[in-house]
């Protein structure tokens, strides 16, 4: 049980630093704090004459320091001044979130716990927090998170979705009627008028109708003789 306590509040511990981010940090603070960082940079090289490349990202808080001679290499990553104030800030919203999160008084203890043991700020077993770059824009654990996406939208009621269905072939069939008569009041469905009769095609109706007169009269007939 208290395995499966423990690896909870770990995900919860670091659930909270990645949640965290540059802009609850004001903007005055992250630029003074860059500023910080620069400074810092230059003096672990040894002055600006010889620090190769020395930046810090207020957006981001993602820094950068390279020295001529190498010297950077020997800071460790918790010493940086960004990684520091950023650490900081994610272990005290972790505390803050054990105390918000209505935990018993046992729980947590255990959850303070967790957050001082992984969000340690000062020792080697301090969080990769990204913060030390190789580009201006690169991205940090404290970078801005994008704003989730909008909600779906709501599902209709079900007994309006059943009308809106058993409305839908006589919408089709209307639709299609009007837009038939649209075009046939249009003149864009009009039909040219047939082709005139002539003397053998009234001839041969006429020859039709007189051969279907005549065996309706030897049916009639020979249904009066009895013959059929």
């Amino acid at each position: 049980m208290r395995i499966f306590e423990h690896a909870a509040l770990a995900l919860a511990t670091a659930s909270v630093a990645l949640a965290w981010d540059a802009t609850q940090m004001g903007e005055k603070l992250r630029k003074e704090l860059c500023a910080e960082q620069v400074l810092y940079c230059s003096n672990v090289c040894g002055g600006e004459g010889l620090t190769r490349e020395a930046f810090c990202n207020p957006t981001t808080l993602g820094a950068k320091c390279a020295c001529v001679n190498g010297a950077e290499a020997v800071i460790r990553r918790y010493q940086w001044p960004v990684f520091q104030r950023v650490c900081q800030a994610q272990h005290a919203e972790c505390r803050l979130a054990c105390d918000r999160g209505g935990i018993a008084a046992p729980s947590k203890a255990a959850c303070f716990s967790s957050c001082d043991t992984n969000m340690a700020c000062n020792a080697d077993t301090a969080p990769d927090l990204k913060m030390m770059v190789d580009k201006y824009d690169d991205v940090t654990s404290s970078s801005p998170k994008p704003p989730p996406p909008p909600p779906p939208p709501p599902a209709k009621p079900a007994a309006e979705a059943s009308a809106v269905a058993g409305a839908s072939p006589a919408a089709g069939r209307a639709g299609t009627k009007s837009s038939a008569g649209a075009d046939v009041k249009s003149g864009s469905a009009k039909k040219g008028p047939g082709p005139l009769p002539t003397a053998t095609s009234a001839a041969a109706s006429g020859a039709a109708a007189g051969i279907w007169a005549v065996v309706a009269a030897a049916v009639a007939i020979g249904g009066s003789s009895g013959l059929v």
